[in-house]
């Protein structure tokens, strides 16, 4: 096989149709990897004319070939984490890596003896002393979103655009006609939940609206998000258009706007700062921001082993940052024109 460039193990798991991690461990001799897979590999490796790298195998010698991934408490059954720590896996098993799970409530002393390269931790929380141990403590972290005020900074961070996207989402209800939003934000200490509020208020007095915002427990309630509905709607001053920080939290709006009579995307415009597949089915489908989950994940897991790499090749540290673009999806519940309020 002649090719203009050197063959890669990618190469060898084309061929085979197996993962290039599994190619990884058979050419190194790590992982469980069976005899004839083993032997199969060394066959195609053989045939192309691959020649591992040995400078930089030497260099990644003192790897264990883990990297450990932390949510924050209370989102692993967000649709958002689930798509984003795919796009880790996924783009782990690219690199030969493997990837295991840290628990929400790690004690430092557990974490102290974490068997990693590295840890990509996502949207940490402010108040939570595992991330506080997690980018204190010896290995390498990248953070999805950047920290919030008062942590340790990390080595690397990979965030949305939360800003530019809730300007544009806003922008988009004033075109539909409304004139009076409201923001139901969940009370968490993130990053980016604090992003989008402080967007959201700052469009509001821009434009001489009062901004309204209703904040939620973490996690959320129906009934307390049906009761601040109500109050939003059939309070003193009543709001043509709601916005959710969070994709569950908006079904729930739909749900509650319903039961008081009104029919969302006509009567009241309904959005979420967060879409999932789920608000693409409901009736009526939702209007949200795609933030790319999958593909966020996937960055977040480049941008640490840039960082390896970086360490291993004894380059200068520097701090690695990538800002992803984001898609506002508009569908039906903001269809509008809406109706004044009543």
């Amino acid at each position: 096989m002649r090719t203009d460039r050197a063959a890669t193990l990618q190469d060898i798991a084309d061929r085979l149709g197996i993962s290039r991690s599994t190619v990884s461990f058979a050419i190194t001799g790590r992982g469980r990897v069976s005899e004839e897979t083993r032997r199969r590999v060394h066959e195609v490796a053989a045939e192309i004319g691959y020649h591992p790298n040995t400078l930089a195998r030497s260099l990644r010698g003192a790897r264990t070939g883990m990297i450990a991934l932390a949510l924050p408490r209370d989102t692993s059954t967000m649709a958002y984490y689930m798509e984003a720590t795919f796009g880790v896996v996924e783009e782990a098993d690219r690199a030969g890596l493997i990837v295991s799970m840290l628990t929400a409530d790690a004690s430092p002393s557990q974490l102290d003896r974490v068997h990693a390269d590295g840890v990509i931790l996502l949207d940490p929380l402010a108040d939570d002393e595992s991330a506080r141990a997690i980018l204190s403590g010896r290995l390498p972290v990248v953070t999805g979103e950047p920290v919030p005020p008062g942590l340790p900074e990390p080595r690397g961070d990979v965030m949305s655009d939360h800003a530019s996207g809730v300007a544009e989402l806003m922008d988009h209800l004033a075109e539909r006609g409304s004139r009076h939003p409201a923001l139901l934000s969940l009370d968490v200490p993130m990053q980016w939940a604090m992003t989008v509020r402080e967007t959201f208020e700052t469009w509001c007095r821009d434009r001489g609206i009062p901004p309204r915002v209703v904040a939620l427990a973490h996690p959320a309630t129906p009934d307390g998000i049906h009761r601040s509905v109500t109050e939003l709607l059939e309070g003193p001053e009543p709001v043509d258009a709601v916005v959710t920080t969070a994709d569950g939290t908006v079904l729930s709006v739909v749900t509650s706007a319903e039961r008081l009579g009104r029919r969302v995307g006509t009567d009241l415009l309904v959005a979420a700062a967060v879409d999932s597949a789920a608000l693409e089915l409901t009736q009526p489908s939702i209007t949200a921001i795609d933030l790319h989950a999958r593909e966020f994940g996937r960055r977040c897991m480049r941008a640490l082993v840039a960082v390896l790499d970086a360490d291993a090749a004894g380059a200068p540290r520097q701090f690695v940052r990538e800002v992803i673009p984001l898609t506002l999806r508009r569908r039906q519940s903001t269809a509008g024109p809406v109706a004044p309020p009543r």
